[in-house]
């Protein structure tokens, strides 16, 4: 998993130029800002910057890795700067996981108002399983139940799955009233997917099909909004949240290429393990949580 510290670094070298104004901006030493855009280039396998004798130039992935991660820091910083304006007022503590797209659509509209210490961890779903497992977090948010671990679940709400692909893409015409040739046909495009599990994938054939898909994924990407993001001008199909896709449909950048015979939902939980010293702080939040509304999305 990258270091977010090691992001936060890379952000400001990109953002000064070079590692002296970075070292300034961080208030760290200038070995230690090289260290970290080092271990970042070397977890990630790609040379970010070219270095000159003056100034560093951002590679063309250096560029997109910065592009992906601006925002969220930004974020992140919010949650800071909130949670340092209400130092004076004793409060309860917790760390949680959930994956950004969460993160972006649903929580970040109420976690300020929280009168608790929260850190945020991010990861796809096998991530943040193990973390919780690991005790790195006491709270994993908005996760579909698992049976890995003896975790103990609180349903959250519905989500429903929507199956979407470019708008590009000319499906051939009457094909899905012939499962079996719709089928095929869908087996030989090009997909992308949230995980190696292909669970959103295999909830959609299997509900449209009654049948496993024999589909290995071209793309894994690490949120459903960067696949739909990516489908706005790439060819390729995915099944994703619904409620995560709407502007996108409404905007005509990318669409649903059939009508669904039948709503398909996942749940999602609360998850946590029983015996850890953060209970009191779990059931603060879930509460605060709910009292917040989040809406159904299969009701959105």
């Amino acid at each position: 998993m990258i270091n977010l510290e090691w992001l936060r670094t890379f952000s400001a070298i990109y953002e000064c130029n070079n590692i002296t104004e970075a070292s300034k901006k961080l208030n760290m030493t200038q070995p230690g800002v090289s260290k970290h855009l080092s271990a970042l280039e070397s977890h990630i396998g790609k040379k970010l910057f070219e270095r000159t004798t003056r100034k560093l130039t951002p590679t063309q992935y250096g560029k997109f890795l910065y592009s992906q991660i601006n925002n969220p820091l930004s974020e992140l910083e919010k949650v800071e700067y909130y949670s340092s304006q209400r130092t004076k007022k004793q409060r309860s503590a917790i760390a949680i996981g959930c994956t950004t797209d969460f993160f972006k659509k649903e929580l970040i509209h109420h976690i300020y108002t929280f009168e608790m210490y929260i850190v945020t961890q991010f990861g796809n779903e096998e991530e943040l399983i193990e973390a919780l497992e690991m005790e790195k977090i006491q709270l994993l948010v908005g996760i579909k139940k698992h049976e890995t671990y003896d975790h103990q679940f609180i349903y959250l709400k519905n989500e429903e799955l929507e199956l979407i692909c470019s708008n590009s893409i000319v499906i051939p015409e009457n094909i899905e009233k012939n499962d079996t040739q719709f089928s095929t046909w869908l087996q030989k495009q090009t997909w992308f997917t949230y995980d190696n599990n292909k669970n959103d994938i295999k909830k959609f054939w299997d509900s449209r099909f009654n049948t496993s898909p024999r589909i290995v994924p071209r793309y894994i990407l690490p949120s459903y909004l960067d696949i739909i993001e990516t489908l706005k001008n790439n060819n390729g199909f995915s099944v994703v949240p619904k409620h995560l896709c709407y502007e996108a449909l409404d905007k005509n950048l990318i669409k649903t290429p059939i009508k669904p015979y039948k709503i398909l939902e996942q749940k999602l939980f609360y998850s946590f393990k029983l015996k850890n010293n953060k209970l009191k702080e779990i059931n603060l939040f879930i509460e605060k949580m709910n009292n917040a509304d989040l809406p159904n999305s299969s009701e959105m």
